[in-house]
């Protein structure tokens, strides 16, 4: 049985970047909020339902878990209660599965849950650090990162035979990869030039795109449900902000610009709204950026650090 929680999360973990961040308040070309755009709260919000999983501690140095919220009724359950760390979680389209990492055998892996009440299965036992499982929408698919061959490389799983294929083999670190919608790209982070930049590339390995080209660092980048943008996050202050890229014009515009250490970007199902989370000296909540207006909205509260967001009808 799930424990259930009253709702009132990055992990420094894997790698490289999660992060000193920082970023936030409404600044979009689509939309002209207030100066200070004011949060509004969990009842306030009108997705529509849905589910999002997350990573989170419950209180300092205590165990990295995972939870569902369920947004209609902000009902929180716990799904895991592991005393070593469970992270970074992705629902697959349909809500029937999650994978996520842990690192249950001293080392990080990929494991998969079956939903709602599936005990979950080790898919990844490399001696080496396999993290941040995203599937593809046709589900078909699960992609992740491993430093197997040194520096951080991205894998695509063929969930029908758990086969593995290598996706890059630069000789730097590329990581935080995520689908377009219709399953055949994916966008991913790499240092390549020397600072981190996003990129796409087609699922067999072919044209490769970069996307960003700065002196900043840009990551966590994510594709929206249509494929006409990228929401990400990136640094060119003092701290990280939200980003978005419309892929057809290539032009960026920030959406934050006052919240501190944000982070874990992600789209709702339906594209109208990003979740991310923002952390501060007061602790760290998941929010929600309405596309429309400008709107932000603190749908968790409670916890004390996140480590990844992941959301399904």
């Amino acid at each position: 049985m799930f424990k259930k929680i009253r709702n009132k999360f990055v992990h420094p973990l894997l790698l490289l970047f999660l992060i000193s961040l920082t970023a936030c308040a409404p600044v979009t070309e689509q939309v002209t909020p207030s100066e200070n755009a004011a949060e509004v709260e969990m009842e306030d919000f009108s997705a529509g339902g849905g589910i999002m999983a997350f990573a989170a501690q419950k209180e300092p140095g205590s165990a990295f878990n995972l939870f569902f919220i369920y947004l209609a009724s902000a009902e929180i359950q716990q799904i895991t209660d592991n005393k070593n760390a469970d992270i970074a979680p992705s629902l697959s389209t349909d809500g029937r599965h999650l994978a996520f990492t842990s690192d249950r055998r001293g080392i990080y892996d990929i494991y998969l849950m079956d939903l709602p009440d599936g005990k979950p299965k080790q898919l990844t036992s490399e001696n080496a650090n396999e993290t941040e499982p995203r599937f593809s929408p046709d589900g078909r698919w699960l992609v992740y990162q491993t430093n197997a061959y040194g520096d951080y490389d991205i894998m695509l799983m063929n969930l029908t035979d758990q086969s593995v294929q290598r996706l890059t083999e630069e000789d730097s670190h590329e990581t935080q990869a995520d689908w377009s919608p219709d399953s055949q790209k994916l966008a991913f982070v790499s240092n390549r030039d020397g600072d981190f930049e996003i990129f796409t590339i087609s699922r067999d390995g072919s044209q490769e795109t970069q996307l960003t080209k700065n002196i900043f660092y840009d990551a966590a980048p994510v594709w929206s449900p249509d494929g006409s943008q990228i929401a990400f996050i990136s640094r060119r202050g003092q701290h990280f902000q939200l980003f978005l890229m419309e892929l057809e014009s290539m032009q960026e515009q920030a959406l934050t610009d006052d919240l501190e250490t944000v982070h874990s970007p992600e789209w709702s199902p339906n594209g109208k709204y990003i979740a991310f989370v923002a952390d501060s000296d007061e602790g760290s909540q998941i929010n929600v950026f309405e596309l429309s207006t400008g709107k932000i909205m603190r749908i968790t509260d409670g916890f004390d650090k996140y480590a990844g967001l992941s959301w399904a009808d």
